[in-house]
């Protein structure tokens, strides 16, 4: 008789520890990513949002300064409605400008000599001495599935004890050239995944 009580016990506990499991993942299936912050410009960002798996994997290519500094990453990935795309600063550089295209390769703003011209970029913010930012994308940019490009310029610093200016550079995503013959603006390819 003892053996039965303790069987309906473990019957019962066991059914209340899975549907508490359940209800949780549906608050985080159902929870929607919301721009917590933004720095200053009144441009939204995504400041500390966290992966509920239910997006894709990132791809991460380094931010490149002066055609020859590390200063950071740029980090991409999607879900079903949006593309992210986060500068990350890193080696004591800090972000003044960023400037986003995201879509189809031949589309790039470029001027008569086939050079980028990131000021005509969709996607732009100024910034007040960022170590993070993230741009939210409609996944129609780069449908579901498909692939395209992504240009990722940013104008990036460093700060001394005084908080001057020491030195100041143009960075970019790193990939291919836009341009191979003319200016070192870069591109990278993406392909947005399927949930």
């Amino acid at each position: 008789m003892k053996l039965n009580h303790y069987a309906y016990l473990l019957f019962f506990i066991s059914i209340i520890f899975f549907s508490c499991e359940k209800n949780q993942d549906q608050v985080y299936q159902n929870q929607p990513i919301t721009n917590a912050s933004n720095d200053g410009t009144g441009s939204p960002i995504l400041a500390g949002r966290t992966s509920t798996g239910f997006e894709c994997p990132e791809t991460t290519t380094e931010l490149t300064a002066g055609q020859f500094f590390n200063s950071g990453d740029v980090t991409v990935t999607n879900d079903q409605n949006f593309i992210y795309v986060t500068y990350t600063t890193a080696n004591g550089y800090l972000l003044t400008q960023t400037h986003l295209f995201v879509g189809g390769c031949s589309a790039i703003p470029v001027n008569n000599q086939g050079n980028p011209v990131p000021g005509q970029f969709p996607n732009k913010t100024v910034h007040n001495n960022s170590t993070t930012y993230t741009y939210q994308i409609p996944i129609t940019s780069i449908p579901a599935g498909n692939c395209g490009c992504i240009a990722a310029h940013a104008v990036v610093i460093k700060l001394n004890e005084l908080g001057e200016v020491i030195d100041q550079q143009t960075a970019w995503g790193k990939g291919v050239r836009i341009n191979p013959t003319g200016n070192w603006g870069m591109k990278f390819s993406y392909c947005s995944c399927i949930l």
